[in-house]
């Protein structure tokens, strides 16, 4: 017996090559975006490294993991009841682990139009003494009723099904990265606010308090789908990681890339879930 994690699309082909290494004291779903997917081709996933804790603390547990890198909490609803409501209807977990939002927030700086998204058009303006002086507050607003709207959408999923109506959701609050030309895959993933902060022609010496800024953004929309819902956990993930090297273009510190954890990141923020999810 060993605890495991493993892709719900292997899962649903081979069942039997996961089902032999148990009984499972506890069954979770993981889903969301590359935070619960994988930071990098070789860089594993958070999931995996919380398996490889459970191992090290003698439990056997599995985590059933279907989320995808790049995904948006826009595009997990949009595809909900194909994916997430097939798995509420398979059996019952004893938590289901999510990640999303960040990647809304990112899209909503880069891609956009220069001072048409989350971010003003700097270009050719004064430097401000405040690099959150940046973000745009009428797209702020719209884009958290937004992600609130979608995020309700899958908690009323998720108290609606059958099996799970009681079961928690644990709500991954992401940590502050480092704006930095880091991209997973040159000219095809990445970077992501380098990039944004670039197309918006905002000054270097802005970056850090911007990005501080937005992720705090990002941490308080997550936690505030805690209030007035049952069950649902944000997890103190934020703070626990560090800072790269602003001028490293790859592994760096505590990540892989400008977005993302590496091995060690993963190791650090494990401790924060294991904290929260039940024994």
């Amino acid at each position: 017996m060993t605890s495991v994690a493993i892709k719900g699309s292997r899962y649903r082909v081979k069942p039997e090559e996961t089902d032999r290494r148990g009984p499972f004291s506890r069954t979770f779903l993981a889903e969301g975006d590359s935070w619960m997917d994988a930071s990098a081709w070789n860089q594993g996933s958070l999931p995996e490294f919380m398996a490889r804790e459970y191992n090290n603390l003698g439990r056997t547990n599995l985590i059933l993991n279907i989320s995808t890198s790049g995904h948006t909490l826009t595009r997990i609803v949009d595809m909900m009841n194909k994916d997430f409501v097939w798995w509420l209807n398979q059996q019952v977990y004893d938590g289901i682990l999510f990640s999303a939002g960040g990647n809304d927030f990112i899209d909503a700086a880069r891609d956009t139009p220069p001072g048409q998204g989350l971010l003003y058009d700097m270009h050719g303006k004064p430097v401000p003494a405040n690099g959150y002086a940046c973000v745009r507050q009428d797209a702020l607003k719209d884009l958290k009723a937004y992600l609130d709207k979608n995020f309700e959408a899958i908690y009323q999923a998720l108290r609606n099904s059958k099996k799970n109506a009681a079961t928690p959701i644990y709500l991954n609050s992401y940590d502050t990265p480092v704006a930095r030309d880091a991209p997973a895959f040159r000219n095809f993933s990445g970077p992501w606010l380098y990039t944004a902060y670039v197309n918006n022609g905002i000054d270097p010496s802005l970056w850090e308090d911007l990005t501080r800024g937005v992720f705090e953004d990002i941490k308080n929309t997550i936690q505030g789908w805690v209030a007035g819902r049952t069950g649902v956990v944000a997890v103190a993930t934020t703070g626990r990681l560090d800072k790269a090297d602003p001028n490293a273009t790859g592994n760096s510190f505590d990540w892989v890339n400008e977005i993302h954890p590496n091995k060690n990141g993963w190791k650090k923020q494990v401790p924060a879930w294991l904290a929260v999810l039940p024994a």
